[in-house]
C-alpha cells in the first residue's frame, strides 16, 4: 500500500511500509532494530512480529512501532514430539501471519531469520508481498535457507551458501559512533580492562569457569566488567562472592557485574579487550568499532555457525578464539601474555576492511528502487 506524502512544494512523492520480522535473540532482533531505527528516520512506517514472549517485546518501541505476536517457536534439538506437532503450529502460524499482514498492509517483509520468518514467509508469498531475507551468519540458518528458495531480495552479513547479496549486518548508529582504536587506546595506562558479554540470554558456563580464572590477577593487573544475562545473574553475583569471602563488592579487581548493559557503547570504549560468544551481531560490532576480542563459540549453536563467524575475526588476527572445553586450560595462558599494545594491534585488524557504507540504508535504497518501479 502506498502511502502519499505532500511536501510544501505540492510535489507528491510515493512512500511504503515496511514489517521487520524478528524474535528470540539479540542476534536477529538488534540488526532488525537498526533497520527499523533508520526507516523511521526516513519516515517509512514500519510494523514489526515477534513471538509473545520473546525478548523482542522489552527492547522494540511499542508506541512507536505497531507489533504484532505470531504463536510458534524452534523445535531443533527439542525431540520428536515439536516435529509431531509441527504442521498444526505452522498452519496456526500462517494464518495469524496473514492477519497480520492484512491488517498492517505493508509492501515489504523483512526477515531477519529464525522460525518465525517460516510462516510470515509463506504468508507475504499467498499475499503477494515484496519478500526480503537477511542473514547474519557466516553459516545461514534453516529457516533462511528455506525461506532463500523463494524470496525476492537475499542480503548477507558475510559470504555464505545462500550466495545472496554480502552488505554486512545492520549496526545501530550508536555503535558506529564509537571512537576509533587510535582515540581510544591514545595514553592509556592502568590495568587492562577487560569487558565480558554472555550475550542477550546469558552464559552460564562464563559465570561458573571465568571469575577463579581472572582471580589469579591481582586489581593492578586487570579491571573487569562482567554482564550476566538476567537469568543467570544470581549465579554470578554468588560466585563472585564466593571468591571475595563475602565481600558484597566482589574481587578488587571486578569493578561491575550487570544483567545487561544499556550503554554498550560507553563499555567498548573503555574495554581494551572483550570475552564474548562468537554471534553474526557480536562479530559485526567488534568490526564496526574495532575491538579486540576473545571469543568463546556457543557449542550448542546450530550448524557450529557461532565458530565459523568467530573464524572472521581470529583469520583477521583480531580474536583469539577459545572453545568452551578448553577455557581452563587455555585462558589464563593468552590473558598471562596479552597486553595494553597487542590488544590495540587486534583492535586495528579488526576495523581493517570492514563494510563501510550504511547497511540500513543499502536495504532502504533497494526498497525505495522497488518501490518506484510499481
Amino acid at each position: 500500500m502506498k502511502i502519499e506524502e505532500i511536501y510544501e512544494d505540492n510535489i507528491i512523492i510515493n512512500k511504503f511500509k515496511t514489517m521487520v520480522v524478528a524474535a528470540g535473540t539479540g542476534g536477529h532482533i538488534y540488526p532488525g532494530l537498526a533497520i527499523s531505527e533508520y526507516f523511521l528516520e526516513q519516515s517509512i512506517p514500519v510494523s514489526w512480529v515477534g513471538t509473545p514472549k520473546g525478548m523482542e517485546n522489552s527492547l522494540v518501541d511499542k508506541y512507536k512501532i505497531p507489533f504484532y505476536s505470531i504463536s510458534i517457536s524452534g523445535i531443533r534439538g527439542k525431540g520428536l514430539l515439536p516435529w509431531i506437532k509441527l504442521p498444526f503450529i505452522l498452519f496456526r502460524s500462517i494464518l495469524q501471519s496473514i492477519k497480520a499482514l492484512r491488517v498492517d498492509k505493508p509492501d515489504f517483509v523483512i526477515i531477519m531469520g529464525g522460525y518465525i520468518g517460516i510462516p510470515m514467509a509463506i504468508a507475504s508469498k499467498i499475499l503477494g508481498i515484496h519478500l526480503i531475507i537477511h542473514e547474519q551468519n557466516a553459516i545461514p540458518g534453516l529457516a533462511n535457507k528455506v525461506i532463500s528458495k523463494f524470496a525476492n531480495q537475499i542480503f548477507c552479513g558475510f559470504e555464505n551458501s545462500l550466495k545472496g547479496k554480502v552488505i554486512g549486518n545492520p549496526i545501530r548508529k550508536s555503535i558506529s559512533n564509537i571512537k576509533n582504536p587510535q582515540q581510544r587506546f591514545k595514553n592509556k595506562a592502568g590495568p587492562l580492562n577487560i569487558l565480558i558479554l554472555g550475550g542477550s540470554l546469558g552464559a552460564s558456563a562464563f559465570n561458573r569457569l571465568l571469575p577463579p580464572i581472572l582471580n589469579k590477577f591481582t586489581k593492578e593487573q586487570i579491571s573487569v566488567i562482567h554482564q550476566s544475562g538476567e537469568k543467570h545473574y544470581e549465579e554470578l553475583v554468588r560466585t563472585y562472592l564466593n571468591l571475595a569471602s563475602g565481600v558484597v563488592k566482589g574481587p578488587p579487581w571486578l569493578l561491575g557485574k550487570e544483567k545487561f548493559i544499556y550503554d554498550i557503547e560507553e563499555k567498548y570504549e573503555w574495554a581494551d579487550i572483550v570475552i564474548a560468544r562468537s554471534g553474526a551481531l557480536t562479530i559485526s560490532e567488534f568490526i564496526e568499532a574495532g575491538i579486540a576480542s576473545i571469543l568463546i563459540p556457543f557449542p550448542y549453536a546450530v550448524d557450529n555457525h557461532q565458530y565459523h563467524n568467530g573464524k572472521i575475526l581470529e583469520d583477521k588476527k583480531a580474536a583469539y578464539i577459545i572453545h568452551e572445553n578448553e577455557i581452563e586450560n587455555k585462558l589464563l595462558q593468552i590473558l598471562l601474555r596479552i597486553n595494553r599494545k597487542e590488544c590495540f594491534l587486534m583492535a586495528l585488524r579488526a576495523k581493517k576492511d570492514k563494510l563501510n557504507s550504511n547497511v540500513s540504508n543499502k536495504i532502504y535504497s533497494y526498497c525505495e528502487e522497488i518501490n518506484n518501479e510499481k
